[in-house]
């Protein structure tokens, strides 16, 4: 399942020491084989990976985030503020020509760490907006929860659930009904946002 392939036998270089040619290899090979993700959880991979690391420091961050602003301005990957209000969490990163919505089992993911996009796709699939029946929001939350195999409704993944809800009423206002049933594949063109720059990148 996703994130499940790192541990120190992964052997990553150290960010600190390393060249950034080999920063930014690490960094493709993680979005190829777990994107889309967000940022946090692509700091966190590389600290699982790195043997010489045990959190994602500032200098870390930073060394991974001028990895990821060439690979943006190289047109190698794109990023789209999913939430649509500059959060961490909201920041999902993909292969450029890479599907915008991969929806799979969660894995080593906690719920937090699923991009806003893949929850949005389930929440389709289970409670189609042109259904014609309207479920509340608690319903949708701990359908979803159950959907990912998830037991427990904890504060951060209600919060961070609730952000995705407020997306969806969102849309749907935009869109009408037929914007809350659209594809996977147009969940993502919906959302899409301007490229960040080498300075976002840093910022973030």
């Amino acid at each position: 399942g996703p994130f499940s392939g790192y541990s120190e036998t992964s052997g990553f270089p150290d960010p600190r020491e390393t060249s950034p040619a080999n920063v930014r290899a690490v960094v493709h090979q993680i979005i190829e084989t777990d994107g889309p993700l967000t940022r946090l959880s692509l700091y966190r991979l590389y600290v699982e990976g790195c043997p010489g690391l045990q959190r994602a420091g500032k200098v870390v961050r930073q060394a991974l985030n001028r990895a990821l602003g060439a690979m943006l301005r190289a047109g190698e990957i794109v990023q789209e503020d999913e939430l649509r209000d500059g959060s961490p969490e909201g920041q999902v990163v993909r292969l450029a020509g890479a599907g915008g919505v991969h929806v799979r089992p969660a894995g080593k993911r906690d719920l937090p760490e699923i991009p806003p996009s893949e929850l949005l796709a389930v929440l389709g699939r289970l409670f189609p907006t042109d259904a014609g029946t309207k479920a509340d929001d608690e319903t949708m939350l701990r359908r979803v929860l159950e959907w990912y195999g998830f037991s427990r409704l904890t504060r951060p993944r209600r919060h961070y659930l609730a952000k995705v809800l407020r997306l969806r009423h969102l849309r749907e206002k935009e869109f009408g009904a037929a914007g809350g049933a659209r594809s996977d594949e147009s969940i993502n063109g919906m959302q899409r946002t301007a490229l960040r720059t080498a300075a976002d990148a840093e910022a973030v």
